[in-house]
């Protein structure tokens, strides 16, 4: 149920709100009425979620209405709780998610009236209905914070846990713990001057009007997502773009072309469509350098003298990550990734990372384009989950079940109390 209000808004329900559709009450909950259209669409979720064909059997999509009744009754049973016992969220949690919700479908749709267009409605009604699922999913997840958040397990809870429902654990795949140095491949001087001239003839040739911005970009662009749409990119915040992309947007008038901007991502010739309060609907031109040979090997003898200055002691790996990556999350935690599922790393690097002596710095190696070095200090054996090796995802598992426990007891002690009627 914690994300379901916002999911909802995948299916649209302001659609059916404006069409008026005639609709009747399936339940009511205090004074909360549920009505028909709310059980289809999230009977519909379910189905999207379970990926059940449209054709599937009456069966089975009655059951799915029994499930989504019960999880809406369960959710103005929250929500009723909440509003007797004065339970409220702030403000500006709920203006956080509702900008980053907005921020979603203007990048999908290149703006809200766009996106007002497309669901056949008024603009401005696109952010009351966000605003009021939001403040809805947030209000019945506070709920559930206050109620059991302070739920614990004991090591014999974690034990029990562990020995009712050993048999129906999946296997685990190997994790390893590890720190690793990542740097693109560098590019010479000479590539990039290339690319600048030639991004400046393609912006003199849009000036003279040989060839419009759009047309260029589906021409010469690199980047697909956007090269299909002329370059256009949508309405978007600060704060979504690489920092020197950003600066060269906010800082254009509409209709401004930007002189070539680098970024990790190659150079980009940008131009200011639109601005409306503190957003801005920019459209690029994405030229990419291409590496080779030279430019590898490069790259890999600058990371094998790093190696060299770590193993001699004139530096470490976590200060290297701080001053080369370009990855802010990595040079916060200088280096560090944590105990990692090895099925989430990419394969070239499987071997490395299982077969290399513990706490040795590797030689460099490339895998998507980058070079890496990389220590690992622990390993966790695949297979069969138990107690020594998984102790805390076996914790964490025998919480989550107290917690489900807890909050469905509750429940159905709330719903003994309160008035609801099933039509």
């Amino acid at each position: 149920m914690r994300n379901i209000v916002l999911l909802l808004s995948l299916l649209m329900t302001l659609n059916a709100s404006a069409q008026q559709l005639v609709d009747g009450v399936a339940a009511i909950v205090g004074e909360k009425a549920i009505l028909y259209s709310e059980v289809d669409q999230v009977t519909q979720l379910f189905a999207m979620q379970a990926k059940l064909p449209s054709y599937s059997s009456p069966d089975v999509i009655q059951q799915l209405r029994v499930r989504a009744l019960e999880e809406l009754l369960n959710q103005q049973v929250l929500l009723e709780y909440a509003r007797q016992e004065t339970i409220e969220v702030e403000d500006r949690n709920v203006e956080m998610q509702l900008e980053q919700s907005l921020n979603n479908i203007e990048m999908q749709y290149g703006s809200l009236r766009k996106a007002a267009e497309a669901f056949g409605v008024d603009h401005y009604k696109i952010k009351s209905y966000y605003e009021d699922q939001i403040r809805t999913n947030l209000l019945v997840e506070q709920v559930k914070m206050e109620l059991f958040s302070n739920i614990k397990v004991s090591r014999r809870e974690v034990e029990d846990f562990y020995v009712t429902w050993q048999d129906s654990f999946p296997p685990k795949n190997p994790q390893v713990d590890f720190s690793i140095l990542s740097i693109s491949i560098e590019m010479g001087e000479g590539k990039m001057e290339q690319l600048t001239s030639q991004l400046s003839g393609i912006k003199s040739d849009i000036e003279n009007g040989v060839i419009t911005f759009e047309d260029a970009a589906t021409q010469y662009s690199k980047d697909p997502g956007s090269a299909a749409n002329g370059g256009s990119l949508g309405f978007v915040g600060r704060g979504v773009f690489v920092k020197p992309f950003e600066e060269a947007a906010f800082a254009l008038e509409i209709g401004e072309m930007s002189d070539p901007v680098e970024t990790q991502f190659g150079l980009h010739l940008l131009r200011l469509d639109d601005k409306q309060d503190d957003q801005v609907k920019v459209s690029h031109i994405l030229l990419m350098p291409v590496a080779d040979d030279s430019d590898r090997k490069y790259t890999s003898d600058k990371l094998v003298g790093i190696r060299e200055d770590i193993i001699s002691g004139k530096t470490t790996l976590g200060e290297q990550v701080e001053l080369l990556s370009k990855d802010e999350y990595m040079k916060s935690r200088k280096g560090k990734m944590g105990l990692t599922d090895i099925s989430l790393l990419p394969e070239d690097i499987h071997d490395l990372l299982l077969n290399i002596p513990l706490d040795n710095l590797s030689m460099p190696i490339i895998s998507a384009e980058q070079y890496h070095l990389i220590i690992v200090h622990r390993r966790v054996a695949g297979g069969k989950v138990n107690l020594n090796d998984h102790w805390a995802d076996v914790e964490n598992m025998a919480l989550e079940y107290k917690k489900r426990d807890r909050y469905e007891s509750w429940i159905e002690d709330q719903r003994g109390r309160m008035y609801i009627q099933i039509k």
